[in-house]
């Protein structure tokens, strides 16, 4: 939902503060943008980290390497290629057991 991903963005937004915050006080790149920081410190943005790793880890379910714990299915087709098919996620309900 986009209340789901308004909160993922925000929590982004918040991990890359403290990585720009980090990055700024590094000697010799206090004057630099945080762009040009990531690229002289060789760098990527959490945001591309994290993206990255989602391509690796379902490049490797796809070969065996990982299990596929979420049960990702993958279709094939001509025109498109190769496809990830994620399972739907059931909302999680909070019950109170201790009333």
């Amino acid at each position: 939902s986009s209340g789901i991903n308004a909160e993922y963005g925000r929590d982004i937004q918040q991990l890359e503060s403290i990585q720009r915050t980090f990055t700024s006080r590094i000697d010799g790149c206090h004057n630099l943008s945080y762009w040009q920081r990531l690229r002289t410190l060789d760098l990527m943005s959490l945001q591309r980290r994290r993206e990255r790793y989602i391509i690796i880890h379902v490049w490797k379910i796809l070969h065996g390497v990982s299990p596929n714990v979420v049960n990702m299915q993958f279709s094939e087709t001509l025109r498109h290629g190769r496809r990830a098919v994620l399972p739907s996620i059931a909302p999680v309900l909070c019950v109170d057991t201790t009333a």
